[in-house]
């Protein structure tokens, strides 16, 4: 998936180096893309004080690494200074212990300096509490960096695992447009085919005649 961060983000809040290290995460998370199972293809990097990659880790198979366990693990091996370093990871880490241990609280065990995050994780056990774990435990994290890009880099997995998420956006857009032009919003979003966009927004549709 080509990233231009260029032409993106004209937030003066984010900084050139964000932009510029997510993009190498979402590049790392294309290697892992096709190879991961039920898991999403995340990609990590760590970062040194000036802005040095000093590790990578996208995701391996279920039940193994997630990409920011990865990127420590080689952090680690290499002797880099954590507590100077910023990790990227282009999905939340993970709240709980499924196959794996909960990648937020290993990663607030590594206490890295910072932690900036691309999209937050749909899955409802997740869904902003791995932020905040890291948040309560004092770890620094900044969240939304080329999150619509990765939203649409996750879009099919979004679509497979947790379908949720396009239908409650999809019912939000009805409120404001037709069927028709909340399907191409949909599509759009998401960077999925037509057919799968209809399908969430007939789901949406459901559930707010449901609701009414």
């Amino acid at each position: 998936m080509a990233v231009d961060v260029a032409s993106w983000h004209e937030d003066a809040s984010v900084s050139a180096d964000q932009l510029r290290l997510m993009k190498l995460a979402m590049d790392e998370a294309e290697r892992a893309r096709g190879s991961t199972g039920d898991n999403p293809w995340v990609g990590s990097v760590i970062a040194d004080a000036e802005g040095r990659i000093v590790a990578r880790g996208h995701t391996q198979g279920p039940g193994e690494d997630h990409a920011e366990i990865g990127a420590l693990r080689e952090a680690v091996a290499k002797g880099v200074v954590l507590s100077e370093a910023t990790l990227y990871s282009t999905l939340e880490p993970c709240s709980f212990h499924g196959r794996t241990p909960a990648c937020s609280r290993v990663i607030v065990d590594h206490r890295p300096k910072l932690v900036v995050v691309g999209m937050r994780d749909p899955h409802p056990r997740v869904d902003g509490e791995g932020i905040r774990i890291m948040r309560a435990a004092g770890v620094d994290v900044v969240e939304g960096i080329l999150e619509a890009e990765i939203r649409m880099q996750l879009g099919r997995w979004v679509f497979e695992h947790h379908l949720h998420e396009p239908v409650r956006r999809a019912m939000a857009l009805l409120d404001a447009h037709g069927p028709t032009s909340v399907v191409a919003e949909i599509a759009a979003i998401y960077a999925v085919g037509e057919e799968a966009a209809e399908r969430a927004v007939r789901e949406a549709e459901s559930h707010r005649a449901a609701r009414s």
